[in-house]
């Protein structure tokens, strides 16, 4: 019966430190893509493997929030909303519109507080998903990309481009 209790044990913990390595190589490359120095974490569970991994980074400052509430304050280049958080639209609209421009959200598939499509309908993009979570990413730098054709060369009378405006 132990025995079991142990076999059963490991295999847990393997596929936590798997999705945690998933996570971190995903972290990874937004962070050194994007030179993140400062990274707000809200995790309501010991996120302390992650916050170790995070510490090896080159951050200036690392803030670990259980929770979203509306007295949220700070600032970050990123914040990282883990899949053991419950949040709703409005709370991560708080955090895109007033705390940081990079958002990362890992969400279970069976989150039942916000859908996918309330996500995509606030302009995050799915990065990719695997059995047990979904990786959602929201970046204001890649979010609405000027387009080629609002230019004079796109209207009818390219003369009167920057003369008129209704």
């Amino acid at each position: 019966w132990w025995a079991w209790i142990w076999e059963r044990g490991c295999k847990t913990s393997f596929v936590i430190s798997a999705q945690n390595k998933i996570i971190q190589s995903f972290l990874s490359d937004v962070i050194e893509d994007e030179t993140c120095k400062s990274i707000s974490l809200i995790s309501a569970t010991d996120s302390s493997e992650l916050v170790k991994f995070l510490e090896k980074k080159n951050l200036d400052q690392l803030f670990i929030l259980p929770q979203i509430d509306n007295n949220l304050n700070i600032q970050s280049d990123l914040y990282v909303v883990c899949e053991d958080v419950e949040f709703n639209v409005s709370d991560i609209g708080i955090i895109k519109n007033l705390l940081s421009q990079k958002i990362i959200i890992f969400k279970s598939h069976k989150d039942k507080f916000i859908t996918d499509s309330d996500l995509l309908k606030l302009g995050f993009q799915k990065e990719f998903e695997n059995k047990d979570l979904i990786f959602f990413a929201y970046n204001l730098k890649t979010y609405n990309n000027k387009r080629d054709w609002n230019n004079s060369k796109g209207w009818a009378n390219p003369e009167n481009f920057d003369k008129f405006r209704w």
